[in-house]
Formats: structure tokens, sequence, C-alpha cells
């Protein structure tokens, strides 16, 4: 369906094939304010750091001009079978999700170019994480994807490979999804140091940093880009400052939290989870362990709840993806989760989201948060429920702090 026939994507992006600005032309409105920024940088192969908030197009921002440079190539007869593109996620769900965002887009293109008459070699995707079966991973081996899609620690055991690794030789582009999840930790430093091996394999690759939540941006641009002897690599920085709408408030299971104990707290947390499920169409719970989305889960379902599913990391691919299908669809009438589902995974509609106990930093908050009215100009409703003190002055703190951001 064409929203606005007036609008023309070549103008802005003339570098794009007349198949693929056909296809956008369709599909969108406009062009959002990072896609305008930071797509022709990345045609004129910079290296980009795009910081904008949920809901304005960041996956496409990142593939957009990959997708176009790889159909020149294929409608060329000069696509290679070899690795073009590497887009790393934090999560194997968020990496599950972009292989279907991905492959639509692909779909619609190629379904242009037929109706054109044209038989154009395909662009091929795959994605290598815990969840890949040892033939599929066979099968990257023989014939390997144009992008791959992978975790950081499925890219160390790739990169490390003996016989994998040299799939990594000319390697054009490198996608680091949600990259504040990673930046400051253990796997961030793994994986620093797994982007310089490929460094070495493939000179020069295009790198891409997007995420919501991120600062200093500066330092996590130098993480994206690293050094180069003793010098930083350069980079852009592309950010979109979009405030969003906030409904957030502290909820206490009891008046006064110095008189009950724990038990007597958590009992009554329940009685207020269940009218805050049962008055909205979708919540999203978060927990802070994956041991806590089960028993909350449970719970729930011992007081009636129906439609109602726990979602993490531990749970099988199957049940992951069903879950996730389901939630997307409107068929769930909650979901707990621990972090699988606090990125940028497409999960359809959430009216709510309760955080059970303290998320521990802002950034935090905003990115769980954020999951409920998730687009741009949507409220964002969130519920913080405590049950002892530090919980308490944590998320007053945090709330206070958000309304600030």
């Amino acid at each position: 369906m064409i929203y606005n026939k007036q609008f023309k994507v070549e103008e802005t992006l003339p570098f794009l094939d007349d198949i693929v600005a056909q296809w956008f032309n369709n599909k969108y409105s406009d062009l959002s304010e990072p896609q305008r920024k930071a797509i022709p940088l990345i045609h004129d192969k910079k290296n980009v750091l795009v910081s904008s908030p949920t809901g304005t197009g960041k996956t496409l921002t990142g593939f957009l001009s990959i997708i176009n440079e790889l159909f020149k190539k294929a409608r060329n007869n000069e696509l290679e079978e070899k690795i073009y593109c590497v887009y790393i996620s934090p999560l194997k769900a968020l990496a599950n999700d972009i292989n279907k965002n991905l492959n639509e887009p692909l779909s619609e293109i190629y379904d242009l170019a037929r109706e054109k008459g044209l038989d154009i070699p395909k662009i091929k995707v795959a994605v290598r994480s815990g969840d890949t079966a040892q033939n599929d991973r066979n099968k990257m081996l023989k014939k390997p994807p144009h992008i791959i899609i992978t975790t950081p620690e499925s890219f160390s055991l790739a990169i490390t490979a003996t016989k994998f690794k040299e799939k990594f030789t000319g390697v054009e582009y490198v996608i680091l999804d949600e990259i504040h999840e990673v930046s400051s930790t253990k796997r961030g430093s793994l994986l620093s140091f797994n982007l310089e091996r490929l460094e070495n394999l493939s000179p020069g690759f295009v790198r891409i940093g997007l995420s919501a939540t991120q600062a200093p941006l500066e330092l996590i641009g130098t993480y994206l880009c690293g050094y180069n002897g003793e010098r930083k690599r350069d980079f852009e920085i592309i950010e979109v400052n979009t405030n969003k709408y906030l409904d957030l408030s502290i909820i206490t299971p009891v008046k006064d939290l110095t008189l009950v104990s724990y038990e007597v707290a958590n009992e009554k947390m329940y009685d207020i989870l269940v009218d805050l499920v049962n008055s909205h169409k979708t919540t999203l719970i978060f927990t802070n362990t994956r041991s806590s989305t089960e028993h909350v889960a449970m719970r729930l379902k011992a007081r009636g709840i129906e439609n109602i599913e726990a979602h993490h990391s531990s749970l099988g691919k199957q049940t992951r993806i069903e879950v996730e299908n389901r939630l997307k669809d409107g068929e769930l009438k909650c979901v707990i989760t621990s972090t699988s589902l606090e990125l940028g995974i497409d999960i359809g509609y959430i009216d709510m989201v309760i955080q059970i106990g303290s998320p521990k930093s802002v950034s935090r908050a905003l990115q769980r948060i954020g999951r409920s009215g998730h687009g741009v100009r949507d409220l964002s409703l969130g519920r913080f429920i405590v049950f002892d003190l530090d919980d308490l002055m944590e998320c007053a703190v945090m709330t206070k702090a958000a309304y600030d951001h």
C-alpha cells in the first residue's frame, strides 16, 4: 500500500537500485531521521554509531544500504558465495527476529523483480547461534550465507574454528545491534577481541552500531571501531533525540514495608499483579532472574490468569519462538520474562510493562518500560512493584531520572 504518492526515496537516496527504491516507496511514507542521516554514510563505507529511540527504524537503517549493494551485485551476476555482512545480536531471540524481519523485505523485493521479468540470484540469510542445528552449520561451511546473523558467543566460536574462520575473509559490513548491552561487559571485551580477528581477515570492513539507549556516545563509538595501532578508527555519530511519553509509578504491596515480612509483602504482590493484568489488554512482566520468571508465571496461572506464558533464554528454541509469535499475534494476555524480551525484538503491541523489583539501572528501566507503546510518539506505561526498602529507593531515583531523561 502506498501511503504518500508524493514521496520518492530515490530523491534522498539516489544510489538505490530502482527495484529497491520501488519497494521502499510502496512500503513506507518517508525516511525516518536516523535513516536519512545514516544510510548515505553507510553507502559511503563510513563507520556509524546510531543512537535513536525505539520505533525509528534502526534495523532498516543498518541494512538498507547493504541490501541495496548486494542486490545490485546479484542483478549484475557479481554476487559471490561468501559472507558480506555479519549481524551480531546480544540475544538469540533478537537474532531470530531479525532473520524473520530481514527475509520479509528481501522476499518482497524479489517479488517486484519477478514482476519485471527478472530472474536475479537470491541473497541468502542464515542464523548461527546456540539454537542452530549441526546440519545447518555444515551447510554454511559448504555454502556460506551472504548475511550471517549471530550472537557474540557463536561469532567467537565461528571465527576461531579452523574451517569456518576462512569464510569471514572478505566481509564488508558488521552490524552490532543493541551495542550498549555488551560494550561494558566481559562479553563485550571478547567481542572486541574477535572483531580485531575479523579485521585481520577482512581489513577495513564497515562497522555499524545500533542502540536505543547508549551513553557516552563517543566512548561507545570507540568501542565499536577500536584502534588501528595507536590511532582511533574514524566514525560518525548519529544521535536522534525524540522525547518519549512516560507514565511511571511505584507500587508497594503494603502501606508500610517495615511492618510486614517479605513473605507477606510478596504474597500481596500477586493480588496487585492479577488486578493490573486483568485491567489491560497485553502486559509484559519483567523479573530479574529466570527462576523468578517461572515462579511468577506459575503463581499467576494458579490465580486464574489465562493465556499467560514465561519466556527466557533457557527455554527450547521452538518454545521461545512460539511464545514470541503468539505475543506478536495478540494471543497472549501476559508474558513474564527476565532479559530475553527487553531488546528490539518485534513482539507486537504491549500496553503495560511491570517491573518486579529494581532493574538496577536507568537505561535498563527505560529499555524495559519502552516495550510498552513501542512507537516513537506512543505512551509507555510502566509500573515498578517493590517489596523491600532498597528497591523502593532505587526505583524512586530511577523514576525521577527517567522523567528527567
